[in-house]
């Protein structure tokens, strides 16, 4: 669908496959960021997830606090954003939703190992 057989789906679009849901009885979160040279794909308790991605969208999404500590410790980072590549392709938010439809109405799986 996108030239490309690796791309990044929000997990968020994920629930409308089968087996897949917002845990509504968990109360708290811990995200624990792995920041390596360049963003990656990891696996973490067998699920593949990225690590932290340091492009200027991304990190507006972390606490100010948090941010200066990575500039203090990581002054590369307030670099150009082209150059904090994503470890694959991230579709825009209409095509995630298609991708996911057509895997649903294919009863094709998303990840194959």
């Amino acid at each position: 669908m996108f030239g490309t057989q690796d791309c990044l789906i929000a997990a968020v679009k994920l629930i409308d496959l089968s087996g897949i849901h917002i845990d509504t009885d968990c109360t708290e979160v811990t995200y624990i960021h792995l920041l390596f040279d360049q963003h990656e794909v990891i696996f973490a308790n067998g699920a593949p997830c990225e690590s932290l991605h340091t492009g200027t969208e991304a990190l507006k999404c972390i606490s100010s606090a948090a941010r200066a500590e990575l500039f203090a410790i990581f002054p590369e980072l307030m670099t150009a954003p082209s150059q904090h590549r994503l470890a694959a392709l991230c579709p825009e938010n209409r095509q995630q939703r298609q991708l996911i439809a057509r895997h649903k109405k294919n009863k094709k799986p998303v990840l194959c190992l």
